[in-house]
């Protein structure tokens, strides 16, 4: 049996029931699997790409994709919608790299300077880039709350930018923002929730950090700075703290200092509103980490990105002192604001694809399209409201 054909049979193993054809050619040779019309074909340059999937091995086929050593081509969309269905079928010997190339990621503890060097490296890609598929109101970089986040359909019931600012805006209410308080956003992004805080809500004392330079030169308040969240003093001095995304640059080894060095910075009696995307509490296991949106991810587009059941959150919070008053749970936001950005970053493409290296693009448009398909309906936002009293 050939390379191809090998591969072809653990495609159809790992996807017995496909409702159109896929075909994968090499060197001039096509081997299909499914039924009914094609849709979906995959050219192979090299054969690497090609023994990942005889292994059964799709994340290691998709290092290869975005090297540039196969071509997805047709319904990309429609075929990564496929792994919703994925029948688990996997050599023993794959699943033992799989977490060994986890766990490689998980034992080095994590420094500023890591911190600065994958925050840096993702955000401060081209601001044309980036601020493409974004929403032009906010430009926030983390999940949308829609009115109706069950709607996905792209003739589009509500803008992007008005599920954004509902986020910001509904994270202000909660937090009881007043113009006496001192306030500080943690990991601001472009500083939207600092402005907010500052025009529609009278703070005057406001502060936004984050670890992107782009995001300082190009954001919207002055009152923001490049700083790591460990730089500022735990002296008590802020009434509120907002952080949106932030827990998602977090490993297990961080999450008690991070939350002992938050508590530090609240006022007795401040509150403290986050916003992250947590995963399925009963899927902690090492599997959950080495999807697209895990190692893929990590690797390619959100480097010293985790998620953690939010039970894991709560149990440092209260230990540490901690009164927790509120934890909201969104189901369907994710995969939303996702088919929003999906959309856009495919109608600006032909405008940003000079700005970007094809490594970039193939990595942005597979995760892209994958978190929309797959990770999406399935991740949860998680929101906690916490008091230090």
């Amino acid at each position: 049996m050939s390379l191809l054909e090998k591969a072809v049979d653990s495609m159809k193993k790992i996807f017995p029931e496909v409702p159109w054809k896929v075909r994968l050619s090499y060197h001039g040779q096509s081997r299909s699997f499914g039924s009914g019309v094609e849709r979906t074909w995959i050219d192979f340059h090299h054969p690497a790409p090609l023994r990942r999937l005889a292994w059964y091995d799709i994340a290691g086929f998709l290092d290869h994709y975005v090297a540039g050593r196969a071509d997805l081509n047709g319904d990309i969309y429609g075929f990564v919608g496929l792994r919703m269905h994925v029948k688990r079928h996997e050599d023993w010997t794959v699943d033992a790299f799989r977490k060994i190339r986890f766990v490689g990621t998980t034992l080095f503890p994590s420094s500023v300077r890591r911190k600065l060097v994958a925050v840096s490296s993702h955000y401060d890609l081209p601001n044309e880039f980036i601020l493409s598929y974004l929403d032009q109101r906010t430009r926030a970089y983390s999940c949308a709350m829609w009115k109706d986040a069950d709607n996905v359909a792209f003739p589009e019931d509500e803008p992007l930018e008005d599920a954004q600012h509902r986020k910001f805006h509904q994270a202000a209410s909660a937090l009881e923002l007043q113009p006496g308080d001192k306030f500080l956003d943690i990991g601001c992004g472009y500083g939207y929730m600092v402005n907010l805080a500052e025009r529609e809500f009278g703070v005057k004392d406001a502060l936004g950090i984050t670890l992107s330079r782009n995001q300082v030169e190009q954001g919207y308040s002055k009152s923001m700075r490049l700083a790591h969240y460990y730089e500022l003093p735990a002296e008590g001095a802020y009434d509120k703290i907002f952080t949106c995304g932030m827990v998602s640059h977090l490993d297990r080894s961080e999450i008690e200092r991070y939350y002992r060095h938050v508590y530090g910075l609240l006022k007795s009696g401040g509150r403290l509103w986050m916003h992250g995307i947590v995963p399925p509490a009963l899927s902690a296991s090492v599997t959950n980490y080495t999807t697209i949106s895990g190692t893929f991810s990590q690797r390619y587009v959100f480097p010293d990105h985790y998620q953690f059941p939010v039970h894991e959150h709560l149990k440092v919070m209260e230990k540490i002192g901690f009164r927790v008053r509120e934890v909201r749970f969104k189901y369907g936001h994710y995969a939303k604001t996702l088919r929003h950005w999906y959309k856009r970053y495919l109608e600006n493409l032909p405008n940003t694809r000079p700005l970007i290296n094809p490594t970039i693009e193939r990595a942005w448009h597979l995760f892209l399209t994958y978190g929309s398909v797959v990770d999406g309906p399935w991740s949860i936002i998680k929101q906690i409201l916490a008091t230090k009293d």
